[in-house]
């Protein structure tokens, strides 16, 4: 898909949090983490608050990788920088809802969690795929070394 296509739907998503939470309350719970609204009762007893944060993690979660997408290569910077903003967003979070400031909602602070969860999984990616990048840029230029020819050997190319 074009990046603008992902652009428009993260922009919808946040739109169409905003526009559902309009219509609930705010959450009137005491949590003593971002992680026990993911147990079973208040999903039951919240549905819809849990539909807005849900919806507005994704958004969160899909921002950072279509701005990863502008640049090519560098993997290991991507997945640092996804492992720390993982880690921000889960410590923002704990720290709003543990000390009950109320800088931002509890609906955004729970979904900034979830975005932070789900940061770790491209994390995980982006370290994978420099580990490979690098050992196949290393590969190659072994055999460009051995053959002292400068094309890609046919068991080395990617294609």
């Amino acid at each position: 898909m074009k990046r603008e296509y992902w652009v428009a739907t993260i922009l919808g998503l946040f739109l169409l949090a905003y526009v559902l939470e309009a219509v609930v309350n705010p959450l009137p719970l005491d949590l003593t983490s971002p992680y026990a609204f993911a147990q079973g009762q208040y999903f039951r007893h919240y549905p819809f608050t849990s539909t807005i944060i849900v919806i507005r993690g994704l958004a969160v979660f899909l921002t950072p990788l279509v701005i990863f997408s502008l640049f090519k290569k560098s993997f290991f910077a991507k997945g640092a920088i996804c492992l720390v903003m993982a880690g921000l967003l889960q410590l923002y979070a704990l720290q709003d809802i543990a000390t009950n400031s109320a800088t931002v909602p509890m609906e955004w602070a729970l979904s900034l969690a979830l975005g932070g969860i789900l940061l770790l999984i491209p994390t995980v990616y982006y370290f994978f795929r420099g580990l490979t990048d690098s050992a196949h840029t290393s590969l190659k230029q072994a055999a460009v070394q051995t053959t002292g020819d400068a094309s890609t050997p046919e068991w080395l190319d990617p294609a």
